[in-house]
């Protein structure tokens, strides 16, 4: 199965693609829309249903699903690193990822979990948003 055979007449369908550099706009037979990029949060913004990879297949979800995926990946500066007990009291869903933390947001903003670094006068050197899904 294509990606394409996932579209529906009338719902524009988003297709995350790494590396293309800026969203492209096909229309396909039937009153099909399909809006091609590499650029997530674009495609959540314009399209109902965008269609990521779980593994080799293509699958289309629901874009408040992958919403809910967000997280605010956070490197930590040092030498002054705050205790993990403090990181844990202050974000109690955090994850560590791969030498950064990893805040989940969902729906929320970045900035309101940078405010809260901020306040606790906790180190942060840079950031980024991420999705990952609830299994990892």
């Amino acid at each position: 199965m294509t990606a394409l055979h996932l579209a529906r007449p009338g719902r524009p369908l988003g297709i995350w693609v790494r590396g293309c550099r800026r969203l492209v706009s096909l229309r396909a037979p039937g009153r099909r829309l399909v809006v091609i990029g590499g650029d997530l949060g674009a495609l959540l913004r314009r399209c109902d249903r965008v269609v990521v990879r779980d593994g080799e297949a293509p699958v289309a979800l629901a874009a408040s699903r992958l919403i809910g995926w967000r997280v605010l990946e956070i490197v930590l500066g040092t030498p002054f690193l705050p205790p993990p007990a403090q990181l844990r009291t202050l974000f109690p869903a955090l994850r560590h990822v791969h030498g950064s933390i990893a805040i989940p947001i969902g729906l929320g903003s970045a900035e309101e979990a940078l405010s809260v670094c901020a306040r606790e006068r906790v180190p942060v050197v840079s950031t980024r948003i991420a999705y990952q899904s609830a299994s990892g």
